[in-house]
């Protein structure tokens, strides 16, 4: 069980950069949907176009999103469940169920 914590441990740490990243993106070209003219005044134009932000709002970021966000919470709870002494040994498994189905329905 430590080696798994200490993974969980190292994939919380790793993953939490990639959200505030990916949490930004979010943010932005979301913003950006609906008010392009502000967003691309306050970016100095990175984010200039409406067909720019609806690719990063609901093309393949969305997929690093899910992915990112489903490893960060299993780490997450894999740590939580083992400081109050569960040994959470399915938790990976379900993660990737939830991870699956998360994607099936960006898919669909």
């Amino acid at each position: 069980m430590p080696e798994r914590l200490a993974i969980s441990f190292f994939l919380l740490d790793v993953t939490a950069l990639f959200l505030a990243i990916f949490g930004f993106l979010a943010a932005v070209s979301g913003l950006c949907l609906t008010k392009p003219e502000v967003v691309e005044r306050a970016t100095w134009g990175v984010f200039s176009s409406y067909s720019l932000c609806a690719k990063l709002h609901l093309d393949w970021p969305i997929l690093a999103v899910i992915i990112t966000a489903v490893i960060h919470s299993a780490a997450g709870l894999d740590v939580w469940l083992a400081r109050l002494g569960i040994d959470a040994w399915w938790l990976w498994a379900a993660a990737i169920a939830v991870a699956f189905w998360f994607i099936y329905i960006y898919i669909a």
